[in-house]
């Protein structure tokens, strides 16, 4: 029986589960974090690299981060797609982060992922679930006894202490206020808080009505019409007359080989991405590029121009850019 597509659509909420291949552990070595009950960050440089390929790509495909937690062997986000979908988000991730873990000769003639990552659609009243389940994590897996000291997780960052991630804490907070939880404090005690069996359940298995929600009724009903009834992205076409117009320039000369050109090539890959009209493999070979090449020209050009990479591209179907 041939498995379900994955559920999504513009602005839904994921659970994400990313396992590496069975026996290998893509992160660090977890008898070496047992060992130390607060782990130096600097201790562990695979996960201090997949910590930076995940903030390039959240940024790149305009995705909201609101936790995430790293074990030796597997990585658990949850997020919104609030640009490109998430198919194009993981693959961008994973795709990154194992030709860095291959490069380095670390998994020579294995594959560094599982072949498939585990996604549910998360309905807002349980968000702050689904956090609490990734910041959980590491307690339930043994790497630590307490949240705050473990190095690899959201948790310290919720809790007000300084981060080297950025977190869109904001719907989370929201939503644990809604339920009666406020300040530090509220987050605090409503993340001492056992999982119900409804909601372990309901995280694990997903609805009854669909394994790849977590909500009710009325949530799974709305999330189905939503991912059926997505909104037309700018074609090939509107997006390349879109970025010559906002750099007053001809379409010609987007496939010019000169600094005009590689910005707005820079631009296409950007604003086509986080709409979700293609991947930047795809838009590479709009401009016979790989993928890697147009990324790290996406990375330059926002160094020298980051006004140009927050706008409303200027096209028939306008494209925001949060």
């Amino acid at each position: 029986m041939p498995r379900r597509e994955r559920l999504d659509f513009k602005g839904a909420s994921h659970y994400v589960v990313i396992r590496g291949a069975v026996g290998a552990e893509i992160f660090f070595d977890a008898l070496h974090f047992k060992a130390f009950p607060r782990a130096p960050r600097q201790s562990a440089p695979h996960a201090l690299k997949f910590e930076h390929y995940l903030i390039e790509t959240r940024d790149e495909c305009g995705a909201l981060l609101h936790a995430y937690c790293l074990e030796s062997n597997r990585a658990i986000l949850v997020l919104t797609s609030t640009g490109a979908p998430l198919h194009a988000f993981m693959q961008r991730l994973c795709g990154r982060y194992a030709r860095y873990f291959r490069a380095g000769g670390f998994s020579a003639g294995r594959t560094v992922f599982a072949a498939r990552y585990n996604a549910k659609v998360i309905a807002p009243d349980y968000l702050p679930h689904a956090v609490r389940r990734v910041h959980r994590s590491p307690i339930d897996s043994g790497l630590c006894k307490q949240r705050v000291d473990y190095p690899f997780s959201s948790d310290r960052a919720y809790s007000g202490e300084p981060s080297s991630v950025r977190f869109d804490m904001a719907d989370v907070k929201a939503a644990l206020e809604l339920k009666g939880y406020s300040g530090p404090r509220g987050y605090r005690n409503f993340m001492d808080q056992a999982e119900t069996p409804h909601v372990a359940n309901l995280l694990s298995r997903g609805s009854l009505l669909d394994s790849r929600i977590v909500g009710d009724k009325v949530f799974v009903q709305k999330a189905r019409h939503s991912a059926a009834h997505p909104p037309a992205s700018p074609t090939r076409e509107e997006l390349i007359a879109g970025v010559a117009r906002l750099l007053n320039c001809t379409a010609d000369a987007i496939f010019s080989p000169t600094h005009i050109g590689a910005l707005a090539r820079a631009l296409v890959a950007w604003y086509g991405v986080r709409s979700g009209t293609a991947t930047v493999a795809e838009i590479g070979r709009w401009f016979s590029v790989t993928g890697a090449t147009l990324g790290q020209a996406i990375r330059h050009q926002r160094q020298i121009r980051p006004d140009l990479f927050a706008l409303v591209l200027p096209h028939s179907r306008s494209v925001s850019i949060d």
